[in-house]
């Protein structure tokens, strides 16, 4: 399966992540899809209007390996055959389809004052998992399978997007506000490691490229698993093709036996500038990217730090056990995309 052409989920490295308020500046699809939702026409507004920012956990260090939370529900809306049949906030504004009494099953969209789950951006997809209601009045178990998280731009808020699992057939009445029900938060914890895996493997390459004298500015990186790879803006003369794909990969590999740990910092614009700088002054051009007074999110991998609000592996040696590695470059019309995988660096 080729990877689509849709930027919104293929990071544009050039422009970095960016934490306001504790929050990543996510791609347009984001916005697209919190506009797509139904709008409250007695207010004219969204449900997630008026509803603050979600704490993104894994933006800090700990927070990145850590796969379950408990939290609160902000804002709730159930959707059955592409129809709304309740929609709340915590400031209890409602819209209610009263055609409808109860309900059984459907999309559910949830905001939460804090979340676990690792939004759609950067490059990495969505994380999946399940957030359990703990305070069901009938005592049942009742799951929300999250699909997909999106993190909206302008307002920071998650939008979690799932399908509702009841533990019998008993239908839940659609009158039934959930905003300020408790809740945990669980990741797909196996799902979670091979993407971080995926997406500490694309900054290897970066380093990679580093070592190799190939410090070329990064453009965009996939990070998903049906064919990863990063570009940058530049090109390699056709005869030294074959002897940098050997150096890039044997540096690749080199990276991944020191097994050197992975850092995350949340720091000033001038700290990210410093940071960044130790390895290749004026890469980022933090200065153009962000304000002055913003936190930007720095992930090191493999000593090589830059922006980024993915999740990652603890260290450069776990990518030993599937064997990623680099697995070749092309190079087209001034771009040198440069493909990654599993299996490459299995010992035979």
């Amino acid at each position: 399966m080729a990877p689509p052409n849709d930027d919104s989920i293929v990071a544009n490295v050039a422009t970095g992540v960016r934490v306001v308020s504790g929050q990543e500046s996510n791609d347009a699809a984001t916005t697209a899809v919190m506009k797509s939702r139904s709008v409250d026409c007695d207010n004219g507004t969204t449900t997630t209007d008026a509803v603050p920012p979600t704490e993104m956990i894994y933006y800090t260090y700990d927070g990145n390996f850590q796969l379950e939370c408990d939290a609160e529900i902000l804002s709730c809306q159930f959707i059955e055959n592409n129809n709304v049949v309740h929609n709340n906030n915590e400031n209890g504004e409602e819209k209610q389809d009263t055609t409808s009494s109860c309900i059984t099953s459907g999309i559910v969209h949830l905001a939460l004052n804090r979340t676990v789950l690792h939004a759609q951006g950067g490059g990495q997809p969505t994380d999946t998992g399940v957030i359990r209601l703990l305070n069901n009045a009938n005592d049942e178990k009742t799951d929300i399978v999250v699909e997909k998280i999106l993190l909206d731009r302008a307002s920071g808020v998650a939008n979690h997007i799932g399908k509702l699992r009841m533990a019998s057939s008993s239908p839940m009445s659609s009158s039934l506000s959930l905003v300020g029900q408790p809740v945990s938060v669980h990741v797909d914890a196996e799902n979670r490691q091979i993407l971080s895996e995926c997406h500490t493997a694309g900054h290897v390459v970066d380093m990679a490229m580093a070592q190799c004298d190939m410090v070329m500015p990064a453009t965009k990186a996939y990070h998903f698993l049906d064919g990863p790879y990063v570009e940058y803006k530049d090109d390699i003369a056709a005869p030294e093709r074959p002897k940098v794909l050997e150096r890039l990969q044997a540096s690749f590999q080199k990276l991944v036996h020191q097994d050197i740990d992975t850092e995350i910092y949340n720091v000033t614009r001038q700290e990210a500038q410093e940071l960044c700088d130790r390895v290749a002054q004026n890469y980022f051009r933090l200065q153009e990217q962000f304000g002055e007074d913003e936190t930007v999110r720095i992930v090191k991998v493999a000593g090589w730090p830059c922006p980024c609000g993915g999740t990652h592996v603890k260290s450069t040696g776990v990518l030993k056990q599937r064997g990623w590695g680099i697995t070749g470059f092309k190079c087209k019309k001034g771009v040198v995309r440069v493909k990654y995988g599993q299996g490459v660096g299995l010992e035979k």
